[in-house]
């Protein structure tokens, strides 16, 4: 059989939860059939590399669309409606989408977009039956943000006014999200999305779940006591806007109230940061780490794990992650949503910065609920978000689109 997979981004190394998903799933193709692989790229990126394990026919790397003047795409967003801000800024630059058609075989028995804006940037090409992992929905989590915004206390009138513009532009954009995605599910074969609630709440026509998964580690990182001093980390890219705003959220509102129940409590945060999550760092009590090679020595040192997320949609690899290596963790309600977890068993869950640091402390303070928790979710990962779990559902996608005798 031959694939092709056009991604919007490289790979490898798989450093974060939509990379892991992304080179999941390209991985769990190579062993279906031939992969032709096209991928945007920062051609500046030095960092790329293929596992020994993986085996492409073949590889082509093209930049990123341009951005357009920001007159010209503000302006087209807002006449016609129905594509997203952030897929309106760049779909302005043929260049993917040429480079694509030039490279690009003629047909394909099947091919996989990593995204709906990367396929809207190539054109919408038909070189095979398609599939098109939506990963998460983007008018759910402009619909939180909006909301959020509109609840929050203000503090003068320019900053109630930004908030009042900032939400107005979210309620549109969660608008054109919708639009486009139901456009873009009618125009492909299948799209899939990583929970049972997401395909739920989608409502979109052939939609599958494929559930975000990890590799089983050689062996777990958590530590069953409690180091000095106690540490908290929160992992992810600190420059994606709902882990800013969870930066935020945990560091001006949890910290001050968990400091007060356990002395000495560092807060890590690693991912990387913009310069506003920059301004957080304030040791010892918080340490913007920043991007690190590799998260080994960042979950040995974790006490608890937490997931301070106000608006999304997906599921947090992050949350798996801890899971795997056996560190709990304390979630909001929406940092947990789509996985298949019970608050109290398999983790902590919070919405409220006193609720939240209390559940904090119990997980740092109460040895037997921390056992108890980290073994219920090492049993449930394995049991359910090991790597062939998210094998299996390609398969049967692909036996879908393609045809029952397709894969072997």
């Amino acid at each position: 059989m031959k694939i092709l997979v056009v991604a919007e981004n490289f790979p490898w190394p798989a450093n974060g939860g939509g990379l892991i998903r992304l080179a999941n799933s390209v991985e769990a193709l190579a062993r279906l059939g031939e992969v032709d692989l096209f991928t945007l790229c920062d051609p500046r990126r030095a960092d790329r590399t293929i596992p020994p394990t993986v085996e492409l026919a073949r590889l082509e790397t093209t930049p990123y669309p341009r951005a357009a003047r920001r007159l010209r795409w503000r302006t087209a967003w807002l006449a016609r409606g129905g594509v997203p801000l952030e897929v309106a800024m760049r779909r302005f630059d043929p260049a993917p989408g040429v480079a694509l058609q030039s490279w690009a075989s003629d047909s394909y028995d099947l091919v996989w977009f990593s995204t709906a804006a990367t396929y809207e940037w190539v054109g919408r090409p038909r070189l095979g039956p398609t599939v098109i992992d939506l990963v998460d929905l983007e008018d759910d989590k402009e619909r939180q943000r909006a909301t959020l915004l509109g609840r929050e206390q203000h503090h003068g009138v320019a900053d109630r006014v930004r908030r009042l513009v900032a939400g107005a532009q979210g309620r549109l954009n969660a608008r054109d999200w919708g639009a486009f995605q139901r456009s873009v599910a009618a125009d492909v074969d299948r799209v899939v999305l990583a929970s049972d609630l997401d395909v739920h709440r989608s409502g979109l026509p052939r939609a599958s779940v494929v559930p975000n998964t990890l590799r089983r580690p050689a062996r777990p990182l958590g530590r069953a006591g409690v180091g000095v001093p106690p540490t908290v980390l929160f992992q992810g890219s600190l420059n994606y806007a709902p882990n800013m705003d969870a930066a935020d959220w945990l560091v001006g509102q949890v910290a001050p109230r968990l400091r007060a129940r356990v002395g000495g409590c560092e807060i890590r945060l690693v991912g990387r940061p913009t310069p506003g999550v920059e301004r957080l760092h304030t040791p010892p009590s918080v340490t913007v780490v920043g991007r690190v090679p590799e998260m080994g020595p960042e979950l040995e040192r974790a006490d608890v794990a937490v997931v301070p997320i106000r608006y999304g949609s997906g599921t947090r690899v992050k949350i798996l992650e801890s899971f795997a290596h056996r560190i709990p963790v304390v979630s909001t309600t929406v940092g947990a949503e789509g996985l298949e977890v019970t608050d109290g068993v398999h983790l902590l869950v919070a919405d409220d910065p006193e609720r939240f640091a209390i559940q904090c402390e119990r997980l740092l303070t109460e040895p037997e609920l921390r056992k108890r928790v980290a073994d219920a979710a090492e049993q449930l990962f394995r049991e359910r978000y090991e790597l062939s779990a998210s094998e299996e559902r390609i398969r049967a996608v692909v036996q879908a689109v393609v045809g029952p005798g397709s894969v072997s």
